[in-house]
């Protein structure tokens, strides 16, 4: 296959809006629904930053090909979803081989900022492997919620996306139900109830 990241970004985002799910309980409250028949590998909280990581089952996360992570960063956030992402694509330069990065498709879900954005690293320096994420990240009023789904494999030219767009399309499908809602709040409401809710991520 002979697609850019850019040019497999923007056949992306052809698809409708994300779907929000109802969250019982107040507050501010992520939802997120892994993929069927993945499981936690990790899970911890340094200071103001919460992390969780879900493999399929059979992987772990010192070995793995897919990975989701989800990070919970407490506290008022001061930059922009787009500015993190340009963080990410920062890091990523200093860590990688080479990278290649979409552009990036900011918007308003429910009344947050949120943006996402693809990037390829054709080979990690520490672990040899190349590696394509898609990342969502959403401007909470009490924290910022950065989500990644990524896969993990041999170096990659970025010319040559080493997934198919079948899996790309499923990685947007899954971004765009990730959601924010906040029940305190009715500019910010939390829809009705699905039939099978993800996982709450609420603090």
């Amino acid at each position: 296959m002979r697609l850019s990241v850019a040019a497999c970004v923007a056949g992306l985002f052809a698809f409708a809006p994300a779907v929000l799910a109802q969250a019982p309980g107040a507050g501010e409250q992520l939802y997120v629904a892994p993929p069927q028949g993945w499981v936690m590998g990790f899970h911890d909280q340094q200071g103001n930053v919460e992390v969780t990581e879900l493999v399929p089952q059979g992987q772990s996360v010192q070995d793995w090909t897919e990975m989701l992570t989800v990070q919970l960063i407490t506290g008022k956030p001061e930059r922009s979803p787009q500015e993190v992402l340009k963080d990410q694509v920062e890091e990523l330069q200093k860590a990688c081989d080479d990278i290649g990065a979409g552009a990036t498709a900011p918007q308003v879900e429910n009344g947050y900022d949120t943006a996402i954005r693809a990037i390829a690293c054709t080979k990690s320096k520490q672990w040899g492997k190349g590696e394509l994420t898609l990342y969502k990240v959403i401007r909470g009023r009490e924290r910022l919620y950065v989500i990644a789904r990524a896969w993990r494999g041999a170096p990659f030219d970025k010319e040559h996306l080493p997934v198919p767009p079948e899996k790309t399309q499923e990685w947007l499908r899954f971004m765009q139900q990730v959601s924010l809602c906040d029940s305190r709040d009715g500019q910010r409401p939390c829809p009705g109830q699905r039939a099978t809710p993800g996982p709450q991520f609420q603090r």
